[in-house]
């Protein structure tokens, strides 16, 4: 009840009309699915089904009530009334317009309290009900549907596309697009089975059985009676090419093209007829022939296939190998619980804390940021308050940054602003040098303020080389265009003069040469 109560708030809010499954409303039509989703969702099953299985018959309340005690179902009054009219606000029921001739005020009202099945609502149990009947289901392929579409192309291929009657040229039309539909809605199913089965490892016994003396075969049949029927219509198809507008343009008929040309395509949605559009015949060309220097649909799906089958083929001889049970994860699990089910109660804790890792929780945390009181460190997740989760983890499970990435910088202008920095940095280097170089020995000259910074870079170099004993000594440092030769000779200094003062090197004497 619980369920249905929330329902019914929700429709007070913003009930929809009586015809809501009319409308092309996202929102309105999702409501039609509301039922199946519900808590109490197999009672609003059972009764569509009811609906769904009269063509369209009325039924009030209490025939609803008869046909569900009928089943064995019985409800408290007033709950069935209230499922019939939640199924009418989502649009999946209606209310009947006609009343007949009453007798009375009552069978008046009782009367008018008849429901019926929506034709959305017709559609939507007939697709749920098909899903939940075919969800384990292994369905065939049927390679006939290939044969019965390369004979529609080559009857459309050698007929008069001007001259054949309207409403022919329609079944023409129609008899190409009929059995595509139903070929490739079976295969994709099909193969989307194969791709969950390959990397299965529990299988049981009878499925072992299935997988490797059944359906390897089958498959590999299948392929190759695909390829040999999907040649030709490839080949029908290119001839066809050039005559697509034309077959197009004549099968632009039906309910469909009238609405569009009375101008009510906004106003009444219309299903059209599949091959009316030339997108229908470059779907139809994909599946075939490829677009686009991609391949054919079905191309891709015969690889995707082999490479199923081979990764099957080779689970299976795993399992061949070491046997079902070795490697079934159900096989395991039964195992887990024969022992504890033979064990002892602090034995049976034991066993199952070795296999999940159900073991103690310990609080060695800190603080957290995001907490208004300090929480102290044994104080369980439980009744700590609640920590603040970044959007993106809390709603995507991820904390990766979105939005559009940022322009890359231009970083022109600055790499010339380096490299001409780089370049004038050289150029008063050589400057200094060739000043050093050019005046003779440097003993008792006055050098530049550059040219002294750049001796004392030198002589700091080489007395780093040099070994540290006694006099005579000398280290050689090689910069650039010079080499600094620095000797060890305790009657010798070298005097270097410069506006700011007189730089005096005692011991030692110091000699620059061009390299």
């Amino acid at each position: 009840m619980t369920g249905d109560s929330e329902d019914r708030g929700t429709a007070a809010a913003g009930s929809a009309p009586p015809n809501a499954a009319r409308s092309s409303n996202p929102e309105t039509s999702r409501n039609l699915f509301r039922y199946i989703t519900a808590e109490d969702w197999q009672t609003y099953r059972q009764i569509m089904g009811i609906f769904a299985g009269t063509f369209f018959s009325e039924f009030t309340a209490e025939d609803v009530e008869l046909r569900l005690q009928d089943q064995g179902l019985d409800f408290p009054d007033g709950v069935v009334h209230e499922r019939l009219e939640s199924l009418r606000r989502w649009g999946n029921l209606t209310v009947s317009s006609t009343t007949g001739n009453p007798s009375s005020l009552s069978d008046y009202y009782r009367r008018r309290s008849r429901y019926l099945i929506t034709r959305a609502g017709q559609e939507v149990q007939d697709t749920v009900e098909g899903i939940l009947a075919r969800v384990d289901e292994v369905r065939d392929v049927s390679t006939g549907r290939l044969r019965s579409l390369l004979d529609a192309l080559r009857a459309l291929a050698d007929s008069d596309l001007a001259t054949v009657d309207p409403e022919g040229f329609a079944d023409m039309v129609r008899a190409v697009f009929d059995p595509h539909i139903a070929f490739t809605s079976e295969i994709t199913q099909f193969f989307a089975s194969i791709n969950q089965w390959a990397n299965r490892y529990d299988l049981t016994a009878e499925e072992f059985s299935f997988f490797a003396q059944v359906l390897v075969g089958y498959v590999g049949d299948r392929l190759g009676e695909i390829e040999a029927a999907s040649r030709p219509i490839a080949s029908t198809l290119r001839s066809l090419a050039d005559h697509i507008p034309l077959i197009v343009e004549r099968a632009r008929g039906g309910l469909a093209a009238r609405v569009e040309e009375a101008g009510l395509s906004e106003a009444v949605v219309v299903t059209r007829s599949p091959g009316t559009v030339v997108e229908d015949w470059e779907h139809l060309r994909g599946w075939f022939l490829g677009k686009n220097l991609k391949p054919a649909r079905l191309e891709q799906l015969g690889r995707d296939a082999v490479a199923a089958i081979r990764t099957l083929t080779l689970n299976l001889t795993r399992l061949d190998r070491i046997g079902t049970g070795a490697s079934s994860k159900r096989g395991d699990l039964l195992a887990l619980a024969r022992l504890v089910a033979g064990a002892s109660q602090p034995d049976a804790i034991k066993i199952v804390n070795v296999a999940f890792g159900l073991y103690e929780s310990n609080h060695w945390g800190a603080v957290p940021d995001d907490a208004d009181d300090p929480v102290p460190t044994s104080t369980s997740w439980f009744d700590a308050p609640r920590a603040r989760v970044p959007l993106s983890l809390r709603e995507r499970g991820d904390t990766l940054a979105r939005g559009s990435a940022s322009p890359l910088a231009d970083r022109r202008a600055a790499e010339v602003s380096v490299r001409l920095q780089r370049d004038q940095q050289l150029a008063a280097v050589r400057r200094v040098d060739a000043e050093l170089l050019s005046g003779g020995p440097l003993d008792g000259r006055e050098v530049s303020t550059a040219a002294l910074v750049r001796v004392e870079a030198l002589v700091g170099r080489a007395l780093a080389q040099m070994p540290v004993p006694a006099a005579g000594n000398s280290a050689r440092v090689a910069d650039g265009a010079v080499i600094c030769t620095v000797r060890r000779a305790p009657e010798t200094c070298t005097r270097l003069a410069t506006v700011e003062g007189t730089l005096v090197f005692v011991g030692l004497s110091v000699d620059l040469a061009l390299v």
